[in-house]
């Protein structure tokens, strides 16, 4: 099997980090997740889906925060017809969340900042009224396209842009910024090969950036969801502090989730880290941010 890869100097950086907890972290990320789904209601629903699970002797574990997710007992989801068809997508758990926080309804028009490749899309889109998807890069703007055309997505509306240059307003935005994915290392075994901490200094820059244009299209009372799959405070705490600091009308909103724990944050209260250790997922950072006036 091959092993994952770990730079000496990430090792030593989530050492100081995270102290005593460090040995069941590092057990944790080098293991494989469970697999999950969740089901696109522009094709389908759910009861269809579990029926065609349970006679292909598939079983489908219900998440707490959503009606629409689930775990799945099969190593390869992207063989099966159902995903052919693109009546699901396979999201990690704690990808999925981000959206759920952000509590979107069904008459809000929804800014996806930085939306390829789409998974995060697909649930605004069976969620929202509408839902703009930018990205700045070519090739993934085309993966964007490709996903909004498989899955069904005909409410969703794509651009090839840097939400920098956007100008609209809105009452919803999920920002899922870039980062140094320090997070996907138990999904892909070589994520980490290239990572420096210059890489996470330049993200944070660029994040710091995102954030507060991104705060700024918000209409009055509209909300925001910052988030990263990265472990760094630097491209988490630190970017909310910036906003915080640049920004006095910005209020960090209370999140809770059903059936996850969730860490308290000691450095931005409110926001939320999801560690791989406490609920066998993907480390992700959750910010919900609310404009007052």
């Amino acid at each position: 099997m091959k092993k994952t890869f770990y730079p000496k100097e990430f090792i030593e950086k989530y050492k100081k980090l995270l102290g005593e907890e460090w040995d069941e972290f590092f057990k944790t990320i080098s293991k494989k997740e469970e697999k999950s789904i969740w089901i696109n209601n522009k094709k389908t629903d759910i009861e269809k889906i579990k029926q065609k699970m349970l006679e292909k002797n598939i079983v489908l574990k219900k998440y707490s925060f959503s009606e629409w997710a689930f775990g799945i007992n099969y190593k390869k989801p992207g063989d099966l017809e159902e995903y052919k068809k693109g009546e699901i997508s396979i999201q990690e758990k704690a990808s999925m969340l981000p959206v759920i926080i952000l509590n979107v309804k069904k008459e809000n028009i929804v800014l996806d900042a930085c939306a390829s490749p789409g998974m995060k899309t697909i649930q605004l889109s069976n969620i929202a009224k509408k839902v703009i998807a930018l990205d700045v890069n070519t090739k993934r703007t085309k993966i964007l396209l490709h996903n909004k055309n498989f899955f069904g997505l005909d409410n969703v509306f794509v651009k090839r842009m840097d939400v920098r240059n956007f100008k609209e307003k809105f009452d919803k935005i999920l920002l899922d910024a870039p980062c140094s994915s320090e997070g996907l290392v138990r999904k892909k075994r070589d994520a980490l090969k290239g990572w420096t901490q210059e890489i996470v200094l330049k993200k944070s820059k660029i994040q710091k950036e995102l954030l507060l244009h991104c705060f700024d299209l918000l209409n009055k009372n509209g909300e925001l969801v910052y988030s990263t799959c990265s472990f760094a405070p630097e491209e988490n705490e630190e970017v909310i502090l910036y906003l915080l600091e640049k920004r006095k009308n910005a209020v960090i909103v209370p999140i809770k989730l059903e059936g996850i724990k969730i860490r308290k944050n000691l450095l931005c209260e409110n926001c939320i880290r999801l560690w791989p250790q406490d609920n066998d997922t993907q480390q992700f950072f959750i910010a919900k941010i609310k404009k007052v006036n």
